[in-house]
């Protein structure tokens, strides 16, 4: 089974673990922020869905617990394993979904307020056609 369908199956698994977003073709599960290890600023995971007939590309995002949020990827840096930041945003395929994961795809919370284990973080998602869907994500103790 591939992991698209796999994180498929979760979303339509455990609906109680998901907000509905805004935009009625796009569903968000399992918003979650990861406490961070010494001075890293928090991560956002969560997995979106799109029931469109287009692609809908993510190309910013923010929440009122920090000064910005940066949509980022795992990557090689400079021969250490590092993050990079996607200036051109994350595409959503048709149909698809997109798991922001560890040691994958993340949203960074820049200059974040001091978070602790449950609080609620709202997150907004600003895509290229101008829209905005919102979601909470649960502070995790990790």
């Amino acid at each position: 089974m591939s992991l698209r369908m796999i994180i498929l199956l979760i979303v339509i698994s455990f609906p109680a673990l998901a907000s509905i977003a805004t935009a009625d073709d796009l569903r968000i599960a399992n918003g979650r922020v990861s406490m961070p290890i010494g001075g890293e600023d928090p991560t956002v995971f969560f997995v979106i869905q799109s029931k469109s007939k287009e692609t809908r590309t993510i190309v910013g995002a923010s929440s009122p617990r920090s000064e910005s949020v940066s949509i980022r990827r795992t990557a090689i840096v400079e021969g250490q394993w590092g993050s990079e930041a996607m200036p051109d945003g994350m595409a959503i395929p048709p149909g698809g979904a997109v798991a922001f994961a560890p040691r994958g795809l993340f949203l960074r919370m820049m200059s974040a307020e001091k978070l602790a284990a449950g609080d609620v973080v709202p997150i907004t998602l600003n895509f290229a056609n101008g829209e905005s869907v919102s979601f909470d994500a649960v502070t995790k103790g990790e």
